[in-house]
């Protein structure tokens, strides 16, 4: 069991675990040359963590911190080696999470050259709203707290640009945000507010 904002594994040391997330979230980060933290993605209950642990001599790519109280299942590196040489359909299923895990940066990285602030923004509220996200009356609240900082940085663009954006989707009654919350009222209307956004 970890608290929020406590560390389970750092980016660069020995992957000698891998994990299973049962309950909380990961912030998944890398740090860029300059020194600065970049925000790569968010993991919650059900998906695994450090599947790369199954390969020799792994190291993790991350720093997974724990933004909410997270609970997971932990096995040894050479514990889950063996495991998946025993059951092949295992290796199977954790090199399918990493090529996910690889297709989703890739998109990321192609929406950082490609789409407009607005749009990745917006897109980035959505997946998460998907991805970690609790269906309530008023739509799709993200379950882990994120601040317009951490949104700015998954996005790569400014606090300012985020503010000045969600304040005005708040406007609008497509977001909803309170002390960290965010909730995606309507996500096809907000996507397409984005796409129409100056």
């Amino acid at each position: 069991m970890l608290s929020a904002r406590e560390t389970l594994a750092s980016e660069g040391d020995a992957a000698d675990f891998a994990a299973l997330i049962q309950v909380g979230h990961l912030k998944l980060t890398r740090s860029a040359p300059d020194g600065t933290e970049v925000i790569v993605r968010y993991m919650g209950p059900g998906d695994p963590f450090a599947a790369i642990a199954v390969l020799p001599n792994a190291r993790f790519p991350v720093t997974a911190t724990a933004v909410s109280p997270l609970r997971v299942l932990v096995w040894a590196a050479e514990d889950m080696r063996a495991l998946s040489d025993a059951f092949p359909r295992l290796k199977t299923n954790l090199m399918s999470a990493m090529s996910g895990h690889m297709t989703g940066a890739l998109t990321r990285m192609q929406e950082l050259t490609s789409d407009r602030v607005p749009q990745r923004v917006a897109r980035a509220l959505v997946r998460l709203a998907h991805d970690s996200g609790e269906r309530t009356p008023q739509g799709w609240r993200i379950v882990h707290p994120i601040t317009r900082q951490e949104l700015a940085d998954l996005t790569g663009t400014s606090l300012f640009t985020v503010s000045r954006l969600v304040a005005a989707w708040e406007s609008d009654g497509l977001l909803r945000t309170s002390r960290g919350a965010m909730t995606v009222v309507d996500p096809p209307a907000l996507e397409e507010a984005a796409a129409a956004a100056e």
